[in-house]
């Protein structure tokens, strides 16, 4: 570690215990400790804004954040890495990306809230470590107002309640829209993730601006002999029936059963009983305007369900595709600056964008996600 207790003292506080320390990793690369001391003792981050910027033979992905400390360092320069979808990576891929950060930066990489995975470097060493980065599969992009990554769950490759292939999904729509990831031409950023089913592990319907959600559009499926087995090891069937937020299970005396009109078609039961699974006819959900964001008249925001149900028959996704890029060039050609998805939408009304994209009308898009079963 560069320093010692007395040169760093607030860094080394964080240290100690048994807990993972995010200080011992900074410490443990080339990252300018005294930056993060500086902040620790005035409150203030010694890091100013920074931003997108352009680099000859780069698109997009290379930015940089300033410094209020120049005598430190001038600049914090960093490439954002477009990871694979689900967030899988292997050794061999772990493996590239700590010999790039080693060899082009500061020994030390970010993975980031929004998906993306960062290493911290300088400008001049930004394009040999592209092209290595290139050579083993991996782009750059997610900078700037332009399309960013496309996060997904981790899918049936691992969760056993994914009603559609969600890193697939993204992985499609991240091929077909690579450009719009890498060059901006966008009125403001757009995220966009895809969740396997309607427990949206990956809170994607409150934070991404696009969101797919898997769903399924008949009725849940109960197997009463395995219920049986449940409530014999101690399942709580009254439990399970008042869990039901749309009040839609019933208990026969000798059977469980669903009122067909009342469903919400959610994974409220399914998650409680392993002898009610999904029903079988499935594709996605299509909630656009979803933002964290404090920024914008409305604030924080909770996605529209625009389109309830978009059918997903042997992994076409051409349908969502062509869906998609028509409503980011409707967006595109209509939005005021900086105005993320979510604003445009509350502006201009969602009846409107259906209009505009040639869409069925249908009620559910008054209502918010949670009254649409997710």
């Amino acid at each position: 570690m560069p320093g010692d207790s007395k040169e760093f003292p607030l860094c080394h506080e964080l240290m100690k215990g048994r807990s993972p320390s995010h200080v011992r990793e900074l410490s443990n690369s080339r990252y300018p400790l005294a930056m993060y001391e500086h902040g620790l003792a005035t409150g203030e981050t010694a890091y100013g804004h920074g931003g997108y910027i352009s680099i000859p033979e780069l698109p997009s992905g290379v930015a940089v954040r300033n410094s209020c400390r120049p005598e430190i360092i001038e600049e914090s320069a960093y490439l954002r890495i477009l990871p694979p979808a689900g967030g899988w990576l292997s050794a061999v891929t772990l493996e590239k990306l700590a010999s790039c950060a080693e060899t082009y930066g500061k020994g030390l990489i970010h993975l980031t809230s929004g998906g993306t995975i960062e290493i911290y470097t300088t400008r001049e060493q930004m394009v040999p470590m592209v092209r290595e980065l290139n050579a083993a599969g991996l782009d750059i992009g997610s900078t700037g107002n332009d399309l960013r990554c496309l996060t997904a769950c981790c899918g049936p490759a691992r969760c056993d309640m994914a009603l559609i292939d969600a890193p697939a999904l993204a992985t499609y729509l991240g091929q077909r829209f690579i450009d719009e990831q890498q060059y901006p031409g966008y009125p403001q950023k757009v995220k966009s993730g895809v969740a396997g089913c309607p427990n949206d592990c990956i809170r994607a319907m409150m934070q991404k601006d696009h969101s797919f959600i898997g769903v399924y559009r008949d009725l849940p499926q109960i197997n009463n002999e395995v219920l049986a087995a449940w409530q014999e090891a101690g399942g709580d069937l009254a439990g399970l029936i008042a869990a039901c937020p749309a009040g839609a299970l019933t208990w026969t005396g000798t059977t469980l059963a669903i009122v067909p009109n009342k469903c919400w078609h959610c994974m409220a039961c399914i998650n409680l009983c392993p002898a009610i699974r999904p029903g079988r006819e499935r594709g996605v959900a299509w909630v656009a305007g979803g933002k964290y964001g404090h920024r914008g008249p409305q604030g924080p925001m909770v996605g529209y369900v625009l389109v309830p149900f978009i059918p997903v028959k042997d992994d076409d996704y051409t349908a969502i595709g062509d869906l998609f890029g028509a409503f980011l060039e409707l967006w595109a050609d209509n939005a005021r600056k900086k105005e993320r998805v979510g604003d445009f939408i509350a502006r201009v009304g969602p009846l409107w964008v259906l209009k505009e994209l040639g869409l069925k009308v249908e009620p559910q898009i008054l209502l918010s996600p949670k009254r649409n079963g997710f």
